[in-house]
């Protein structure tokens, strides 16, 4: 053996050393957490008054899964108010049969369809704090085209086509469900900045095949909306990094018992396309 390969030798050995080394148990203190009201409401004209009210937790508590009616919190009185009327939503555990969305208070009445019009959320908890959103409904961006094209392989993808208002700054979400809705195979949202003419464009990937069923939303959605989702997506990211900073949730309800979560509008075209 060389000198030089002998010292090698000696470096390999002291690095496995010193890396045999370098587990530690160390204890944090985590800081006390104080459960928050989540809300959850959507409202799509055409469709009943939904609302989904829960509880968050902190990130190592334990979750029952044996109960997950823990998780709701009931017995606050709620009410969304449009066109000068108010309805009241009972606390009755529902579950939409097609997207398999689960609310615990509800109402009958269904929400009017309306470019411009509002609604205002007023919720009371059990021990008198409140709850306050409002929500303005938005235009419907329809999908005027869609094309389909094919690659070398047989795979299909799909282009979709819509106007896209240049004069304003518009938020959209765009799904694409495979089969039924609750298949979910692209989900995102952005802004229009992206687009510079007026007519937009999405499209899938090509991995799809002939009589493959998509079901294609175009939702247009409030900047309210938007910034919910972007920062509930940074702060899910947040969460798997040990090192980064808790993800801040930007919430469209406000109140005195501090909540986090979302009251808006659904302003949705949607098309069920079952590719040749």
């Amino acid at each position: 053996m060389t000198s030089r390969h002998f010292k090698l030798l000696l470096l390999l050995l002291s690095i496995l050393t010193v890396s045999c080394n370098l587990e530690k148990e160390i204890n944090i203190e985590l800081p006390g957490y104080t459960s928050q009201p989540v809300v959850e409401c959507y409202l799509e004209p055409g469709k009943p008054y939904r609302l989904l009210l829960t509880r968050s937790l902190a990130y190592f508590a334990p979750i029952d899964l044996s109960d997950p009616a823990a998780l709701l919190w009931n017995d606050a009185t709620v009410t969304i108010q449009v066109d000068g009327q108010n309805i009241l939503l009972k606390n009755q555990l529902g579950i939409d049969p097609l997207t398999f969305q689960i609310s615990n208070y509800s109402s009958t009445d269904i929400v009017p369809a309306g470019e411009g019009r509002e609604f205002k959320l007023f919720i009371t908890m059990e021990d008198g704090s409140t709850i306050e959103g409002k929500t303005t409904m938005l235009s419907v961006v329809p999908m005027d085209s869609m094309t389909i094209e094919a690659n070398d392989e047989g795979k299909y993808r799909v282009l979709t086509y819509f106007h896209e208002d240049q004069s304003t700054v518009n938020y959209y979400r765009r799904m694409v469900n495979f089969g039924s809705l609750d298949s979910l195979n692209q989900d995102f949202i952005l802004d229009d900045k992206i687009f510079d003419t007026e007519k937009g464009a999405f499209g899938t990937g090509f991995s799809f095949a002939a009589g493959d069923t998509l079901i294609q939303s175009l939702v247009h959605i409030e900047e309210a909306y938007f910034n919910y989702l972007s920062t509930l997506q940074q702060s899910v990211i947040s969460n798997l990094n040990p090192f980064g900073q808790p993800g801040l949730i930007v919430s469209s309800v406000t109140g005195t018992a501090n909540p986090i979560g979302i009251f808006t509008g659904i302003s949705m075209d949607r098309d069920t396309l079952i590719l040749p």
